[in-house]
């Protein structure tokens, strides 16, 4: 029988979630929490041990907060995704410790020739309770892409092609209606002839953090995320 296969892809953008939340697969059952069974998430990194595949459609998932596992700790997120059979799926989770919040997004990332010089790129508003953003690429210039990304929105992806003259891309976020620059995203390297890291690629640039904070580890900055 053919295996059909989905993927899930998890990304922690909940501020105040140090050192990491962790998973935890047993469906709320009674059972022995192991942690080496388990992953770990830190906030606003997604590396490639974020992704997990799955035949099933309904996934039951929970995370705590790092140390709270014990019987009576109660799970930071206790959810039951659907998860369409050979679907391509991304968990976000952001808000905060007190008001949890989390988004499913199933999209197909856009197809690149091997050899070629594009990749696709989306944007992802996870500050808590932020404004509407607007995201600018600086190139030659200044372009707006994206106008008015409200909180929880993802936008879709868009795919780019590497120009010739420009081996760095910087992103710049920026508050819809002051146009105060919030955070910036620097895409550099992109005409590596050696370990290229952005062609045919997918990936997301997240905007996170709380507004107003000047915590270095919780004002609002971006992270990027390697897709599919």
């Amino acid at each position: 029988m053919l295996r059909i296969i989905s993927s899930l892809k998890i990304v922690n953008a909940v501020p105040d979630t140090a050192p990491y939340l962790v998973s935890d697969f047993r469906n709320n059952s009674k059972g022995d929490f192991y942690y080496i069974s388990t992953a770990k998430f830190k906030y606003g990194i997604a590396d490639q041990d974020a992704k997990l595949n799955t035949e099933k459609e309904e996934f039951p998932l929970a995370f705590y907060l790092f140390p709270d596992t014990l019987p009576t700790s109660k799970p930071l997120f206790n959810l039951k995704l659907q998860l369409p059979k050979g679907s391509i799926n991304t968990l976000f989770l952001f808000g905060t410790l007190s008001h949890p919040d989390y988004k499913l997004v199933t999209a197909i990332p856009p197809a690149h020739d091997g050899m070629g010089n594009t990749f696709g790129l989306r944007f992802a508003n996870l500050s808590y309770q932020s404004k509407p953003v607007s995201v600018y690429v600086m190139d030659n210039g200044e372009q707006k892409i994206i106008d008015g990304l409200t909180y929880k929105e993802v936008s879709d992806y868009k795919k780019y092609t590497i120009s010739a003259n420009s081996n760095n891309l910087t992103f710049e976020f920026r508050d819809k209606e002051t146009q105060n620059l919030l955070a910036t995203y620097v895409m550099a390297d992109l005409l590596a002839t050696e370990n290229n890291l952005w062609r045919a690629k997918n990936f997301t640039i997240a905007f996170k953090g709380l507004p107003g904070s000047a915590d270095p580890m919780q004002k609002q900055s971006t992270f990027l995320i390697s897709d599919y």
